[in-house]
C-alpha cells in the first residue's frame, strides 16, 4: 500500500509540472531571387519580447508559447516587414513559410534622410570654430 501511495504522488507531480506549450516553426524565403533562404532574418511576436532569428537554411523556431492567437513580425534589412496572424495550438506545431519582397527606396528619399545630418555637422563645426 505504501508503494502505491508513492507511485501515485510521483505520477501526480509529473503531470502537474508538465507544460502544454506550443511552438511556431517555419522558413523565411527571398521572394525576389527564386525563393532562396534569408539568413538571420528576425522573427518576433508583436507586443512581447519573444524573438528568434533564422539559421543558415532560413529556418526558425519559437518555443514555449501559450495556446492562442499571435501576430508574428518578420523583418530583414532591405526587405519589407511582414506581419502574419497565427494560431498556436499546444498539441501540434504551427508551420509557416514566409516570402519577403525587397523594399524599394528612391535616391531622393535617401538624400533627404542624409541631408539634415550633414547640415547639423556643419553647424557644430562652425560653433566650435567661433
Amino acid at each position: 500500500m505504501k508503494n502505491i501511495f508513492y507511485l501515485f504522488i510521483m505520477l501526480f507531480a509529473t503531470f502537474s509540472y508538465a507544460q502544454n506549450t506550443g511552438l511556431i516553426v517555419g522558413k523565411v524565403m527571398d521572394n525576389e531571387s527564386g525563393n532562396t533562404p534569408l539568413v538571420f532574418a528576425s522573427m518576433s511576436i508583436k507586443g512581447t519580447s519573444v524573438a528568434s532569428q533564422t539559421d543558415l537554411t532560413g529556418l526558425f523556431l519559437i518555443e514555449n508559447l501559450e495556446a492562442g492567437d499571435y501576430t508574428l513580425v518578420c523583418s530583414f534589412p532591405g526587405y519589407e516587414t511582414q506581419e502574419i496572424k497565427v494560431h498556436v495550438d499546444a498539441l501540434q506545431p504551427t508551420e509557416l513559410q514566409v516570402s519577403l519582397a525587397a523594399s524599394t527606396i528612391s535616391l531622393s528619399e535617401l538624400a533627404s534622410l542624409a541631408t539634415p545630418t550633414v547640415r547639423q555637422q556643419e553647424d557644430e563645426t562652425l560653433t566650435v570654430l567661433k
